[in-house]
């Protein structure tokens, strides 16, 4: 079993806005399930004792106004542990479907680390309506046109079955110790997939958020760089990088690697033989990571473990031409 290994802080780069995204070619129907927005923000004005919807710079305000120092302190790392036989199982991939790319990595100008160290990943805080307690996951950039979006668990946006929307949702890339150098990104909209909204299906834990500004008026792709990404990406060699429990208690970020293989043959979800524990959900899952660049493709996130405790292995949803429209209608909605 493959531990979380310490990435030290780099130089937080402004980096080259030279970003180009392909047109990819069109996409198969989306089979399982549907995206499905926020809308406005979900938010809870603490000052107030109010929950609501609001939008723009009002949405902003109350987000970065509410996560506090002590606030982050204490968030509580994100848990999602799937029984050992689940009736979820996602069916196994067509033979037809082939590898897509959606979107190329940022290029990056200048950056240069002896470590996997990324400004592009980073760490969420989030307050659950249902409990009224603070929590935080994982996440990461990915590119688009717009340059405003980013990757990370379905749990981590939306409380499944019975849930709701997760309020007060901030993302902070290159966390470190506290904050993270770019600031913070406050949620524009959550987008999330029908199947895990409804039926919390494991198959589909994986959401987008897109993000406002920071406060000094950059979108976050680009402030930090934003990874590529593919779908029906089969079973490569990947890069993990999150914000998992057993390591510096989240504070840090962390890395494993390993090839990913799937849960089993009734089960097409992705496996990672790497104990990255809570806290780490929607950490990306990097295919050709870069130490130059600090960038990579995204082929999954972390998603669940089967162990009361969260230790590996790990198990992340496997992108196919859903995960591929979830993708577009967020960055269609992007301002």
């Amino acid at each position: 079993m493959h531990k979380p290994r310490y990435v030290a802080a780099g130089i937080c780069l402004v980096l080259a806005t030279v970003l180009v995204v392909p047109t990819p070619a069109a996409a198969a129907p989306a089979t399982g399930s549907t995206a499905v927005s926020s809308g406005l923000v979900p938010v809870y004005d603490a000052d107030r004792g109010v929950a609501g919807m609001a939008s723009g710079n009002a949405a902003a305000d109350i987000i970065t106004g509410y996560w506090t120092p002590a606030r982050r302190a204490t968030a509580i790392p994100a848990r999602l542990v799937a029984p050992a036989v689940s009736d979820q199982a996602a069916p196994p991939a067509a033979s037809t479907e082939k590898e897509r790319l959606i979107a190329e990595p940022t290029k990056v100008d200048g950056a240069s680390v002896a470590v996997a160290f990324s400004h592009a990943e980073g760490r969420v805080f989030y307050r659950n309506p249902v409990t009224g307690t603070n929590h935080s996951c994982s996440a990461g950039t990915v590119n688009s046109g717009k340059r405003r979006l980013v990757m990370t668990a379905g749990h981590c946006v939306h409380g499944g079955s019975g849930g709701q929307w997760m309020q007060n949702w901030v993302f902070y890339p290159g966390y470190q110790n506290g904050a993270g150098p770019a600031g913070a990104f406050p949620a524009y909209q959550l987008w999330a997939q029908s199947a895990w909204m409804n039926n919390s299906n494991l198959g589909y834990d994986y959401a987008v958020a897109i993000t406002q500004t920071n406060a000094a008026g950059q979108r976050v792709v680009d402030r930090v760089g934003g990874n590529g990404l593919t779908v029906n990406p089969g079973r490569p060699f990947v890069t993990a990088i999150a914000y998992p429990s057993n390591f510096q208690n989240n504070e840090q970020q962390a890395f494993c690697q390993g090839t990913l293989s799937a849960r089993s043959i009734f089960n097409r979800d992705q496996k990672l033989n790497c104990d990255m524990r809570f806290g780490a959900s929607g950490g990306p899952w990097l295919r050709d990571y870069s130490d130059t660049s600090t960038l990579g493709i995204i082929v999954s996130n972390q998603s669940y473990s089967l162990n009361s405790d969260g230790s590996g292995p790990e198990y992340g949803p496997y992108y196919d031409n859903d995960t591929a429209a979830l993708y577009n209608a967020a960055e269609a909605a992007s301002p």
